[in-house]
């Protein structure tokens, strides 16, 4: 098993010719199938056009560097059109923010480990930012990879009780009535405060991870007032106004 930041800037060798042809710039999931197919390659000829690796033909990935039989298992985009399509589809998972199917923000994914010869997705781990608390996610969990966000099933609950086997039929016998006993409401304030807590850490984090980056298309208030143009650098400014405009989410979805 890798995770992706063992993978990210290895060396990629050519083992016939003894040559380094480049090193993995980024990784291109399919998000519908689960798995890594490819690697885009930066041989530091990046105004030929892109290059790609496609995973199947990868010997290995070691600590040290990622090795091909030759040098021509790296190939150029448009020989590839449908891991074209899924490089344009950019979905990256790290960085995402994390949505329960229920509607909850649950956290932003740090990272991925998956099988570095099949190339499927195992989990994910997910700061909670409660308290910089960390989960592991399984793959099977998640129902949607997109680009800006992941979204995953909410927690399976266990209800079923435990089975007692019992050699003969138990006999009741009469007892008295269970007295009464009167409790008062529990304060449920500190669990509020927690989860109001855990939900601005979160935000938080959604904001430093916006900050610098471009707006995927023009956002504007119900009033059609602009908050940020398409292809308009996202700042502390902009994210107020979208905060104030309860554009916040929106906002957060249409970043790159």
């Amino acid at each position: 098993m890798k995770k992706t930041a063992e993978i990210m800037g290895l060396p990629i060798i050519s083992i016939t010719e003894g040559i380094e042809v480049g090193t993995a710039q980024c990784l291109v999931i399919d998000g519908a199938q689960r798995k890594l197919t490819a690697l885009a390659v930066d041989d530091g000829k990046w105004y030929k056009a892109a290059k790609l690796l496609p995973l199947a033909d990868v010997l290995g990935v070691g600590e040290s560097a990622i090795t091909i039989e030759s040098s021509d298992k790296v190939i150029p985009l448009e020989k590839a059109p449908e891991l074209e399509k899924l490089l344009e589809a950019g979905v990256s998972i790290v960085g995402t923010r994390v949505l329960s199917k229920g509607g909850q923000w649950l956290g932003v994914v740090e990272e991925v480990t998956l099988d570095e010869k099949s190339g499927d997705i195992v989990s994910l781990t997910v700061e909670t930012d409660s308290e910089g608390a960390v989960e592991a996610i399984a793959a099977e969990r998640v129902y949607t990879f997109a680009k800006e966000v992941t979204v995953i099933s909410d927690a399976a609950k266990e209800t079923a009780a435990p089975t007692v086997a019992s050699a003969a039929p138990a006999v009741s016998k009469p007892s008295a009535p269970l007295p009464v006993v009167t409790t008062a409401p529990v304060e449920a304030a500190s669990d509020t405060a927690s989860a109001d807590d855990a939900a601005h850490k979160i935000e938080e984090k959604s904001k430093r991870f916006m900050i610098g980056k471009k707006a995927t298309r023009r956002i504007q208030t119900d009033s059609g007032l602009l908050i940020v143009e398409q292809g308009g650098e996202i700042t502390e400014e902009v994210i107020q106004k979208a905060k104030l405009a309860n554009k916040f989410v929106e906002l957060t979805m249409s970043v790159q």
